[in-house]
C-alpha cells in the first residue's frame, strides 16, 4: 500500500459552496473505491481507500493575472500545517486559469542547454565513446550532470529529448478523466495522452491533484 497522486478533471464546481468541490471529487472517485459495497464483478479490485487534495509536488503555475481568483485551490489537506503557497501557484482550479506553458518551457530550456553541454563535452574529447564513458564515470560532477549512460539518456536527437523531458512536468502517474475514466501511467505515450489532455479541456473544468491511498 502505497500513497500516490491524481490528477482529476471535473465539471464545474459551485464557488459559493465550500463543499462543492469535495463533494465532486468524491463522486468522480468513487466507482474506484476500495470499500465499495456494489462490487462490479468477482474480480474488482478498487484504486483507493482514502484521499487528500494535495498537490505537494505537483503544484499547477497560475495563469498570470489570476491569482486572486476564489476557483483556484489553496488549501492543502495532507500537509500539517499547511504550506502557504505562492500566490502563482496552486493544487488546482478551472483549466483556463492554469499556465500549462511555463513550466515545460523552462524545462525545455534547461534540457537544451545541457543536451548542448553533453554533445560539446562528447565531441570534444578525443579516443572516442569508450573513452567518453570512462570520463564520466571517473568524475563524480559529470556522472551527476550527464548521468552514468549519457548516450542512452541523451540520445542523438536534440528535439526529441527536449520535448521528452518538457512533457514530464504536468503529468501525475494517474489522471481521472472528465468522463470518469482512471488512466495511470504506461510509458511515454502517457506523457503526450496526458499534456494533450489537459490542453483540450473545456476551460472551465476544475483541474485538481489528489493525493490517495493505494
Amino acid at each position: 500500500m502505497a500513497k500516490q497522486r491524481i490528477t482529476v478533471c471535473l465539471p464545474p464546481c459551485d464557488q459559493d459552496d465550500p463543499e462543492s468541490l469535495r463533494r465532486a471529487i468524491q463522486r468522480a472517485m468513487a466507482p474506484y473505491d476500495y470499500n465499495r459495497d456494489d462490487i462490479p464483478h468477482p474480480d474488482w479490485v478498487g484504486e483507493w481507500d482514502y484521499w487528500f487534495i494535495s498537490g505537494a509536488g505537483y503544484e499547477l503555475a497560475v495563469l498570470p493575472g489570476h491569482e486572486e481568483d476564489p476557483r483556484l485551490v489553496r488549501h492543502d489537506e495532507w500537509r500539517q500545517p499547511p504550506e502557504e503557497l505562492p500566490r502563482s501557484r496552486c493544487h488546482g482550479g478551472p483549466r483556463g486559469l492554469l499556465d500549462l506553458d511555463t513550466d515545460r518551457a523552462e524545462v525545455a530550456r534547461e534540457a537544451a542547454r545541457l543536451w548542448d553541454d553533453w554533445r560539446r563535452f562528447a565531441d570534444g574529447h578525443a579516443g572516442g565513446s569508450e573513452s567518453v564513458l570512462r570520463a564520466v564515470a571517473e568524475d563524480p560532477a559529470l556522472k551527476e550532470r550527464f548521468t552514468d549512460n549519457p548516450y542512452a539518456w541523451f540520445g542523438a536527437d536534440r528535439a526529441a529529448y527536449i520535448a521528452e523531458q518538457a512533457a514530464e512536468v504536468l503529468p501525475t502517474p494517474a489522471m481521472l478523466t472528465l468522463g470518469g475514466r482512471w488512466v495511470e501511467y504506461g510509458g511515454p505515450g502517457y506523457r503526450q495522452w496526458f499534456n494533450a489532455y489537459l490542453q483540450d479541456l473545456p476551460a472551465d473544468t476544475m483541474v485538481v491533484r489528489v493525493l490517495y491511498h493505494s
